[in-house]
């Protein structure tokens, strides 16, 4: 599809939200995701991360909050069409595996975001579900459904068959209950990006769609600013809480920082921030 010169015959507001809407079909949002045709195994590396005191944090969160605001935004994006919070990553299907989202106790707080420039979407989801466990467990579940595949068949608007590579994340995870995946079109037509963590007991799902990859930040930045607004005493900008205390040793042998308010710094000192692999995307 030729992205530039359909929104120049789409007349305005409609014309956007069928373009979006496209878009959102194209990626595969609307056919289930991944639950097409898994056709090999992948092996994705852990990054440093900050570990949230979950059970601290449960009840404290408002699902509100934890959603990306307008302000979060570079100039350019704009309020989208709460319509297209349906086609949100949660409760989803990956590599053909259903992962049942958690016994919700607060309605799913949505909030859509288009850029009419190149005709993305960002799509921001949160909720509360009925404890931390069942937060980290959800995001556990979403990882290992994706373990088993990296590479899926969708149907596009044609009625052809194309297939979709998983790549991996978008570099180091600020926290550690946090899972995020690139979906690319095999031809380059489309690309998804996205991630969800568990803050507490509110699971948060962020959601770009695009005909090209994002700024490479895009989504990294987004989350950061969320953990600050939620959880102040465990993230800052830039990393962990300033104030800590002496390291201990974690379960897997590696240095961990207890940070203030419960959190733990598990980065290793003057080694790379992440060994997780990059690939640079198409667009």
């Amino acid at each position: 599809m030729n992205f530039a010169a359909g929104s120049k015959h789409l007349g305005k507001q409609g014309g956007r939200f069928l373009l979006l809407a496209l878009v959102i079909v194209a990626t595969g949002i609307g056919l289930g995701l991944a639950a097409g045709y898994p056709v090999s195994r992948i092996q994705f590396q852990d990054s440093d991360a900050v570990r949230l005191d979950q059970a601290r944090l449960a009840g404290k969160v408002d699902p509100e909050l934890a959603l990306t605001a307008q302000n979060d935004l570079a100039v350019g994006w704009e309020a989208g069409d709460p319509a297209l919070s349906s086609f949100g990553l949660l409760g989803s299907d990956f590599c053909g595996e259903t992962v049942e989202l958690p016994t919700e106790v607060s309605p799913k707080a949505t909030a859509v975001f288009a850029k009419p420039a190149d005709s993305s979407v960002l799509i921001s989801e949160a909720v509360r579900v009925e404890d931390w466990q069942s937060a980290t467990e959800y995001i556990d579940s979403v990882s290992k459904a994706l373990s088993k595949c990296d590479q899926f068949y969708r149907t596009d608007l044609a009625g052809n068959r194309l297939q979709v590579e998983i790549k991996p994340g978008l570099g180091e995870d600020p926290i550690t209950d946090q899972v995020s995946r690139r979906f690319v079109a095999s031809d380059g037509s489309n690309v998804q990006v996205w991630s969800m963590m568990a803050i507490g007991d509110v699971i948060v799902a962020t959601d770009y769609l695009g005909p090209a990859a994002p700024q490479k930040s895009l989504l990294r930045d987004l989350e950061k600013k969320i953990l600050l607004r939620v959880a102040p005493e465990n993230f800052a900008l830039g990393g962990a809480s300033a104030t800590s205390t002496p390291s201990t040793v974690s379960p897997e042998g590696s240095p961990t920082t207890v940070l203030e308010g419960g959190a733990a710094d598990e980065s290793s000192g003057d080694q790379p921030a992440s060994s997780e692999s990059s690939t640079t995307l198409p667009g």
